[in-house]
């Protein structure tokens, strides 16, 4: 005869979980967002620098020059997905629900990650100008900060320190990309690096001492603003020869376009059984408006 262990039950949740996970954009709100855009390019045109010639002589004949001007282009990049459900899936499942909520909560959430992820490769990556939109621009090397940066030239790579985020705010206001009657304008300085670099500032003493420090949310561990940076934890940011690519840029000239925002469509599909189709989409581009404006920073890891 069999024991009670023998008639052990197994109960299961009634409730789905999630995965840990990025649930929204971080980047968004920190760079320059055009909604409502149309057609296979968008051009922001920019003027350019003007200057002044001292006239030497009495009544000398007007010299004429074209106005300066540059245009940026943006591409887009269309984005989809679509999770189906089966018909008889919802009377298999018993006492859980089919997870049509969780799957558009998990969509919004993919799509945020994939819009930071795009705007950190456009921003570091490759840009297009010109008439047509087709000449290519690369990150300029002139506006990197290496691994190895030291403000006494000691050579030795390192991750995330006070010497390379005052090298980066030196190298955007000698550039005049920026300064604080910016910040009256609405504008702002970011800075987008990883959790690895967070850590790093926490070790140097300006940041975790009471003597230096006036960024206390950063010494509590949250993302906060230091040297005048709003500083931004992203884990999407990409690897250059095993060091950590970080970036910092100012709001005003980092261009992030959207097509079509995020929508999720519920369909039956009769092709299919009457499978639940939940599908979603979007379109969005990215680039740099004036390279100036972005300085990488190198850190190894």
């Amino acid at each position: 005869m069999a024991d009670i262990q023998s008639n052990y039950q197994i109960k299961y949740s009634e409730k789905w979980g999630s995965f840990l996970q990025q649930e929204a954009s971080r980047l968004e709100k920190y760079v320059t967002v055009e909604t409502g855009l149309s057609g296979k390019m968008v051009m922001f045109d920019q003027y350019g620098l003007l200057s002044f010639d001292e006239k030497i002589n009495r009544m000398q004949a007007t010299d004429i020059k074209e106005a300066p001007t540059t245009r940026r282009v943006i591409h887009p990049h269309i984005f989809t997905r679509a999770i189906g459900f089966d018909e008889f899936d919802a009377k298999k499942l018993a006492n859980i629900d089919v997870p049509v909520s969780k799957t558009i909560e998990g969509l919004r959430a993919a799509a945020g990650r994939t819009m930071d992820k795009l705007m950190l490769d456009s921003f570091l990556g490759t840009c297009y100008v010109g008439d047509n939109g087709t000449d290519s621009v690369a990150f300029s090397e002139d506006q990197v900060i290496a691994a190895d940066y030291s403000e006494d030239d000691s050579a030795t790579e390192s991750n995330l320190t006070v010497e390379k985020l005052r090298k980066a705010l030196s190298m955007l206001q000698k550039a005049e990309a920026w300064n604080e009657e910016r910040r009256a304008y609405g504008d702002e300085l970011v800075l987008a690096c990883t959790s690895s670099q967070i850590n790093s500032l926490l070790r140097e003493p300006e940041v975790s001492s009471y003597d230096y420090n006036t960024a206390r949310a950063l010494v509590e561990g949250k993302v906060d603003t230091f040297l005048g940076f709003r500083i931004i934890r992203t884990e999407q940011l990409p690897r250059e020869s095993g060091n950590r690519a970080c970036l910092a840029w100012v709001k005003s000239r980092a261009q992030f376009g959207i097509w079509d925002d995020f929508k999720v469509k519920l369909s039956i599909r009769d092709d299919l059984d009457e499978t639940l189709q939940i599908r979603a989409k979007f379109a969005c581009g990215a680039t740099r408006l004036q390279e100036d404006a972005f300085v990488k920073i190198l850190c190894a890891e």
